[in-house]
């Protein structure tokens, strides 16, 4: 009874909620509007930012994940764990709004205006920092979650050898955990795809400059070339497909 209680609500649910809005994209392509997105070239410039900016802010991601887990292993009672571990989820729960302002107070021109007008604000590095403050966490708890799957005594063998905590995480735990470190670049990668606020607040949305191709369909709609938005949209959603099946298949082949 119970179960067919749960079948009831959940695929409407879901279908109503998941897969229809995606279908409603889907049938609103148009062919114009295809043509037309094809043809400009701050869609291909936007894309270009997308994967370089998601690529960097990814693979920062997993260098700065793995710190993490070397802590999480071997010193969780440590003063920087413990402060590493409150803020490592705050990313998840902040108004990726607010994610954006803080970025921009903390390298703006107030403090890095040595560098720049805008500090680090408003160009491509200030894209793959805001991609990687929203992506961070999801490569730390992958990692953690490999270290998890470590096998203890192969980490006594080689602190009884000789090695310190570092020697052993990274001669002796790192090279076990490729599959937590692909999945966590992937995860890391596919979250900074999507990134809109925190992008736009501290990158902007300069045309042939720091757009991405979120910010690309936003100012698509905002000028009323509704196709083209769409054509940009279905893209990206194409493009997030194939990184899921990516990630779906890995697991599959690893279970």
């Amino acid at each position: 009874m119970s179960k067919n209680w749960i079948d009831s609500f959940f695929l409407p649910l879901f279908l109503l909620l998941i897969v229809f809005p995606v279908v409603a994209l889907v049938i609103r392509l148009d062919w114009a509007g295809i043509q037309a997105t094809f043809a400009d070239w701050l869609f291909w410039d936007s894309l270009k930012n997308t994967m370089i900016c998601a690529a960097l802010a990814a693979a920062l991601a997993v260098v700065v994940a793995i710190g993490f887990a070397y802590y999480y292993l071997f010193h969780q009672n440590s003063l920087i764990y413990r402060i590493a571990n409150l803020f490592n989820d705050l990313p998840i729960a902040l108004p990726h709004t607010v994610a954006g302002l803080a970025l921009l107070l903390a390298f703006g021109r107030n403090t890095l205006g040595f560098i720049g007008e805008t500090g680090a604000a408003f160009t491509l590095t200030a894209v793959v920092l805001a991609m990687f403050f929203v992506s961070y966490s999801l490569a730390s708890r992958t990692l953690v979650s490999g270290v998890d799957q470590v096998e203890r005594d192969i980490i006594d063998v080689a602190r009884t050898l000789g090695d310190n905590t570092a020697q052993a995480y990274f001669r002796v735990v790192l090279p076990t955990m490729g599959e937590a470190l692909v999945s966590g670049y992937i995860l890391a990668f596919s979250r900074s795809l999507s990134e809109f606020a925190a992008v736009i607040m501290f990158g902007g949305n300069l045309p042939g400059s720091t757009q991405v191709l979120a910010s690309y369909v936003f100012t698509r709609v905002e000028v009323g070339d509704l196709d083209m938005a769409v054509t940009a949209a279905v893209f990206c959603v194409l493009l997030s497909l194939i990184i899921v099946s990516i990630l779906s298949a890995r697991r599959r082949k690893h279970a």
